[in-house]
């Protein structure tokens, strides 16, 4: 993902398509993958960091897929 955003150097809302490609396929992978909650969180916020300066949308595609409310119990 990092590699995608740093192609960008200007932020918008939508970044770009390669960028929102790589953020729904690490958000794909990371449903299916074995971590913990804890550490899907962690990996979420280095996504997060990569995408946040060049997509909004990113972001918040990131921030909505946080498991916060599985985390806390709730």
């Amino acid at each position: 993902m990092h590699a995608s955003a740093v192609k960008e150097h200007r932020s918008s809302l939508l970044g770009t398509p390669a960028l929102r490609r790589t953020t729904a396929r690490f958000l794909d992978d990371l449903e299916t993958s074995a971590l913990t909650l804890k550490g899907k969180n962690r990996m979420i916020d280095h996504a997060a960091a990569a995408a946040a300066p060049v997509c909004e949308q990113c972001f918040q595609m990131l921030e909505a897929a946080r498991p916060i409310p599985q985390i806390a119990g709730h």
